[in-house]
């Protein structure tokens, strides 16, 4: 199916061209200025047409065959906006299955993973995402699908680390104020351009969306068809927008996610640090008067039969002495208690300190004869 697809577009275009000499040659001279844009020449060619048919001086036979080309030309335009429009709706189709890959990807992946997927996925030739910091654009990650060229190398190094005044680039400025999409079909020539990256990147033409967060452009997705491949069009410029749109709410997602993560993180160390002080008070739940304490023996001192119960440590300790038990890591720890590794080693510190032990393995070995101990004196 879809090696007949490019036989019907090649079809479709040699007939739409066709189509175009025909009506040069029956308009003769002056004829339009020439151009590679199939649609632009089109459009020449039927305005002509459509002042030669009122022209009252022309002949019937000759209004005929106007009138016949013109059929001719509109029903090639006609057919070349039914297939940009299929080949859009496919492209957005695409875009969604992007967005929905990238759902639960953090920020830095996203960053990295958007310009290979708008390639791959989305037909482009290269694409680039950049970040506005303070009035300055910033690229970020640019990806080239084919990347053996030496001008491709030379694009790849310009954007590595540049930092381009917006001063400098009109047509970024414009996207960053007005937070809408825009294309370049003419790149050298338009004179919003930044004509030092066009040079480099050597592009025809690009289209550009922005990436919006609570109302202000913090990034812009760039994308073109180098080589020759073929220009950007209308189309793209929907695709490309569809995906900014979209893209700024994953990212919004992202980083509301991973500040969540943090936050977390430090709720956790805190509560890790109040259970083990609680637990530390809990060692010595009755304490005596002030009077009294130098009667009171260190607890390395007691004998076994006071000190040996294992109640003296908290249920929580107790959970993460039976997972080292078993050769557990840290991180395999805070996995299964749903905990941070900071609040393992707090834990780990505060039952070292309970059972004068200064190893895992001591303090397994130490844990395990105290439990015997106290069932022992129990019964």
């Amino acid at each position: 199916m879809a090696g007949s697809g490019v036989r019907s577009d090649t079809w479709l275009i040699d007939r739409a061209w066709d189509h175009v000499h025909d009506g040069l040659d029956f308009l003769g001279p002056p004829p339009p200025e020439p151009t590679s844009d199939l649609a632009e020449m089109l459009n020449a060619v039927r305005t002509g047409l459509e002042r030669f048919v009122t022209r009252p001086e022309i002949a019937d036979g000759r209004r005929v065959d106007a009138c016949r080309l013109l059929f001719d030309v509109h029903n090639d335009q006609s057919a070349l906006l039914a297939r940009e429009s299929q080949r859009t709706a496919h492209a957005l189709g695409h875009v969604r299955k992007v967005i929905e890959d990238l759902l639960d990807s953090a920020t830095d992946q996203i960053v990295a993973d958007i310009p290979v997927r708008m390639c791959r996925d989305l037909s482009f030739g290269r694409a680039m995402i950049s970040s506005i910091r303070s009035a300055v654009w910033v690229p970020r990650h640019l990806h080239i699908e084919s990347d053996d060229s030496p001008e491709n190398n030379t694009f790849l190094d310009y954007v590595h680390g540049a930092h381009i005044p917006l001063s400098h680039a009109p047509l970024e400025t414009e996207i960053v104020r007005t937070r809408t999409s825009t294309m370049t079909e003419r790149a050298t020539n338009d004179r919003r351009t930044f004509k030092e990256l066009v040079a480099v990147s050597r592009s025809d033409g690009y289209v550009a969306a922005p990436i919006v967060s609570r109302g202000r452009t913090i990034g812009i997705l760039h994308a073109d068809r180098p080589q020759g491949r073929s220009e950007v069009c209308a189309g793209d410029l929907t695709v490309v927008s569809a995906l900014g749109e979209c893209l700024s709410s994953v990212l919004e997602r992202a980083k509301l996610q991973e500040r969540l993560e943090i936050s977390a993180a430090h709720v956790d160390r805190v509560f890790g640090d109040i259970v083990s002080h609680l637990g530390e008070a809990a060692t010595f739940p009755h304490r005596r008067p002030a009077t009294a304490e130098r009667s009171v023996p260190d607890l390395g001192a007691l004998p076994d039969k006071a000190a040996g119960a294992p109640a003296f440590l908290t249920p929580r300790e107790r959970e993460v002495l039976a997972h080292i038990s078993t050769g557990a890591t840290n991180a395999q720890i805070a996995r299964a208690l749903v905990i941070s590794e900071e609040t393992v080693k707090s834990h780990l510190k505060q039952i070292s300190k309970k059972l004068g032990t200064t190893t895992r393995s001591a303090a397994v070995a130490r844990f395990a004869q105290l439990t015997h101990q106290s069932s022992i004196h129990g019964a």
